[in-house]
């Protein structure tokens, strides 16, 4: 289950847009942003790979179909 909240949710705006986020639309932003972590993270699970963008492209690699690259 994602850990995404609405104070989470103000937090990243204040720091990453510099802007104050209504009380009102925090939790909202929060309920929607929540399945796509909860979704990122199952699939995560199954690629087998850390946050390096070489081992990255490694694992799309190997997901591949044969004979195409990534």
């Amino acid at each position: 289950m994602s850990s995404i909240t609405g104070d989470f949710v103000a937090k990243l705006a204040e720091v990453w847009h510099r802007f104050t986020l209504p009380e009102t639309d925090r939790q909202t932003l929060a309920d929607m942003l929540a399945p796509m972590d909860d979704a990122g993270e199952a699939v995560a699970k199954h690629l087998e790979f850390d946050m390096e963008p070489a081992d990255y492209n490694d694992a799309l690699e190997d997901l591949a179909p044969e004979g195409k690259q990534a």
